[in-house]
């Protein structure tokens, strides 16, 4: 699994792009070393394009993933992320990570066309700079 990240202070964004195989511990991984960046804030909303990467997640994993989400607040937390992918398969798998994540701190939606996923996050942006916190 390859991780390529832009994390945009300024508009207060993160966009990362994820190819190859992608494995829970590689995303363990991942998620460490996010939290670790100083320029990094957990409710940046965000869009993780996964276009171009192969799913190789089990139920039992994604469940460990979502499990892991929902108690990790300094990963992602009161925000919103955009799942962008390629394949029909994919987007079943990240349909299932969705129902898993549900009652969790982060709103996740799976998106197939980046345009789509970047309106849903601007809603958010939008309703941040009218009704800041």
């Amino acid at each position: 699994m390859h991780v390529e990240r832009v994390i945009d202070q300024g508009r207060h964004f993160i966009y990362t792009t994820i190819t190859g195989e992608i494995t829970l511990p590689e995303i363990r991984e991942d998620m460490a070393r996010l939290v670790a960046d100083p320029r990094y804030s957990p409710d940046m909303p965000g869009i993780v394009d996964m276009r171009n990467a192969k799913v190789n997640l089990s139920s039992d994993e994604i469940r460990q993933l979502t499990d892991s989400l929902k108690q990790s607040p300094r990963v992602v937390s009161n925000t919103r992320r955009a799942l962008l992918v390629g394949s029909d398969l994919a987007f079943g798998i990240y349909r299932m990570f969705i129902a898993m994540a549900e009652n969790g701190r982060t709103d996740y939606r799976v998106f197939r066309e980046e345009q789509a996923a970047r309106d849903w996050l601007d809603e958010l942006i939008l309703k941040r700079r009218m009704d800041p916190m």
